[in-house]
């Protein structure tokens, strides 16, 4: 593919991000408001005494004036919203916590049932939250950021297809110790100059010809929401729907291997609910590459284009 073409399409396919919002739980509140009637004891008899007198007894006038009190009241469902801020922040969530390498650099991803995070060496960030999956991709301490709906985001990459369908080897694999399955497509033929791979390689292979194309995937062991597997292979443009992506390499004919992305540490973690959340007060101004590289996109053709 030429350089422009592949700014346009890269471009082009870059564009949208998408975020969420869920209601947090008021637990807090449930419980202050549940809390017991202390029970009827020894107190009950004084208390009917004391009526009794002041039944009997004249009342006694004072001179003190009535004290008045200056607090405002608190309004129930004010206390109801700080109680359900504190219960948001003090959540504690269990991720598969995945570290991974592309053209772009270095990037963790965040995962589990209630919501997805990206982190970019670049700078950038991108959250998206069940119930609506939407997704936001900003840069701490920027107010300009990016913002789309599910729908609109998974249409960054327009490539897809069911691996149901793929005809080719397949292997039961682990990376990084991850369960995983591989997919083997074969090339078995020369690069050349003029487009498909070799646009991409001519530059730094000593070996101008490719065996085999290499593409793993999570294994469905690991679970999931099918829309945060589809954020996350639109995010590296993978074109297996609602599956992980965990690698992608070539083999060459000298039986090295030129990858394009890898998986290179994951793990379990527990990480407060707010990972999952974005800063308030956001400009939705921002473009995907521009969000991504801190830069516009006629500025990352360079990082884009080169082999």
């Amino acid at each position: 593919m030429k350089p422009a073409e592949r700014l346009n399409s890269k471009s082009t396919a870059a564009f949208f991000a998408i975020f969420s919002a869920a209601l947090a739980p008021l637990f807090i509140a449930a419980c202050l408001l549940a809390m017991p009637a202390p029970a009827a004891g020894p107190q009950q008899a004084q208390a009917k005494a004391a009526s009794t007198s002041k039944a009997i007894s004249p009342p006694v006038k004072t001179n003190s004036p009535a004290v008045r009190s200056t607090s405002p009241a608190v309004k129930p469902s004010v206390a109801a919203a700080g109680l359900a801020e504190v219960a948001t922040s003090s959540r504690v969530l269990k991720v598969w916590q995945v570290t991974q390498t592309t053209n772009w650099g270095k990037s963790v991803v965040k995962a589990c049932a209630e919501g997805i995070r990206i982190e970019a060496n670049t700078g950038s960030i991108l959250v998206a939250k069940a119930p609506d999956w939407e997704v936001v991709i900003f840069r701490p301490g920027q107010k300009m950021a990016s913002k789309n709906s599910f729908a609109k985001f998974i249409t960054k990459y327009p490539h897809n297809t069911r691996c149901e369908l793929f005809c080719g080897i397949r292997r039961n694999v682990r990376i990084a110790g991850a369960q995983a399955v591989q997919y083997v497509m074969p090339i078995n033929r020369r690069l050349d100059s003029s487009g498909g791979f070799g646009s991409t390689f001519r530059s730094k292979l000593e070996t101008q010809y490719v065996s085999n194309m290499i593409l793993s995937v999570a294994s469905d062991s690991i679970v999931l929401p099918p829309k945060a597997k589809e954020i996350w292979r639109t995010y590296f443009e993978f074109s297996f729907i609602e599956k992980v992506p965990l690698e992608y390499y070539f083999e060459l004919g000298d039986g090295s291997k030129r990858y394009q992305f890898q998986t290179v540490a994951q793990n379990y973690a527990r990480v407060p609910a707010s990972e999952f959340e974005h800063p308030q007060g956001l400009e939705y101004s921002g473009e995907f590459m521009q969000m991504i590289f801190g830069k516009k996109v006629e500025d990352v053709a360079d990082i884009l284009t080169s082999p």
